[in-house]
Formats: C-alpha cells, structure tokens, sequence
C-alpha cells in the first residue's frame, strides 16, 4: 500500500526576543501543553481565532487531498536565558475556518533525532511493529518526534529528522546535507498503520524550500 504524496518536511524556526526588558513570554509557550492542547477544541475552534492568539503559522502545508495544515512553532528560553531553551509546535488540520484535528507538544531547541543517523528500515521493523506499536510505545523507545503533521482523514504521523553536513563544493558555496526523514503515520487510536525512512542529498537550501514531498511505503 502506498500513499503518495503524503507528507512535506519542516524545519523548526527560531524567533528571538528582546532584552531590553522584561520579555512578554510568546503565547505558544506561555502554558503546558496539556493546557494548550485543551484549550483548542477541535471541530468548534476557528483558524481565525487561532491567529489571533498564536500569530501566522511558521509553515502552511497542504495535504495529498488539499486540506490546510498550518504548523506553529516557538522557541523560548525565558526570561535571560533562565530556563533551558524549547520549541514548542502546534500543527492543525484546517476545514474551510475550523479546527478538524490539532496536537501540541515540546521539545528542547535543537534537539535532532540521532538513531536516524545510522537506522534503516529493517533495523526499524524491529523497533516498530505495524499494528502492534503504539505512539507513546515508540515515544518510549526512540524519543520525541521532531514534528507533527496530519494525514486528511486526522491522524497523526509523527516525523523524525536527522541532518549532517559536510563541505560543499566551490562553485555553490554550499554545505551539502544528508537528512534522513522517518514517518510514522497512525490509526484513529494512535496505533502504527506504516512507516517508512527516507534518505535525501541536497544542500542547506533544502531548508528554504517551502515543501518536499514523498511517499510513504506500508
């Protein structure tokens, strides 16, 4: 079974404060997550209202389908560098103006997704059990995902993301980059459906590409 395409790689984006006074904590990591989480009730909340209390999305993604998926994200050490830095990352599923899916979760800035450095899929389909593993067993097991995003019928797919660099040649100026991009979409009940690792060459101009599709294998 094949979905294709399915998915676009993101790339977290940092927002600085200023330090001058006191900073107004940015409203994406002012609560817990389980308070932001709670406080989006899908299928009622407005995308406007959204932007009105989180701001414009860092990336606006369409699905295979051509639903919306706007992705929030925020970085923030507190005040003076007290706290240790985080992103925080709300992605929502858009129907027309309303709310159909969302999810929230955190991480500390920066974090990359180190397994993914030297896994492949085999190695993986042990790890990962179609049908079997569940979202906080593979959480448990391999950490955080780096984001979030939502298939058209709701369900997550977690994507974990791990990049190198090395010197690229004289005539770009660019370093080239090896990502390596693993998906793990969901059922309804938050339980493994597919997965699938991919491997891209590129430069550090993948990161201002506004989408990258791919598919995702069973």
């Amino acid at each position: 079974m094949k979905i294709t395409p399915i998915l676009y790689a993101i790339t977290v984006i940092g927002l600085a404060g200023c330090a001058a006074k006191q900073p107004v904590v940015p409203a994406l990591s002012a609560n817990t997550v389980s308070a932001t989480q709670s406080g989006i009730i899908d299928g009622t909340t407005s995308f406007t209202g959204l932007i009105q209390k989180y701001g414009v999305p860092s990336r606006t993604l369409w699905s295979p389908q051509g639903k919306q998926i706007a992705v929030w994200m925020q970085n923030w050490k507190g005040p003076l560098g007290q706290q240790p830095a985080q992103t925080t990352q709300m992605t929502a599923l858009i129907n027309g103006d309303r709310v159909e899916k969302h999810w929230v979760h955190r991480y500390p800035e920066g974090m990359q997704n180190r397994f993914l450095s030297s896994d492949n899929k085999q190695h993986l389909k042990k790890t990962i059990i179609k049908g079997v593993s569940t979202e906080s067993g593979v959480i448990a097991q391999l950490g955080e995902p780096r984001n979030y995003l939502f298939d058209d019928d709701g369900n997550k797919i977690m994507m974990y993301v791990w990049h190198e660099s090395t010197p690229g040649g004289q005539s770009t100026g660019l370093q080239a980059r090896r990502v390596s991009i693993l998906l793990i979409c969901l059922d309804a009940h938050n339980v493994v459906k597919f997965f699938n690792i991919e491997h891209f060459e590129g430069s550090d101009g993948i990161q201002n590409q506004p989408a990258s599709a791919f598919s995702l294998d069973s």
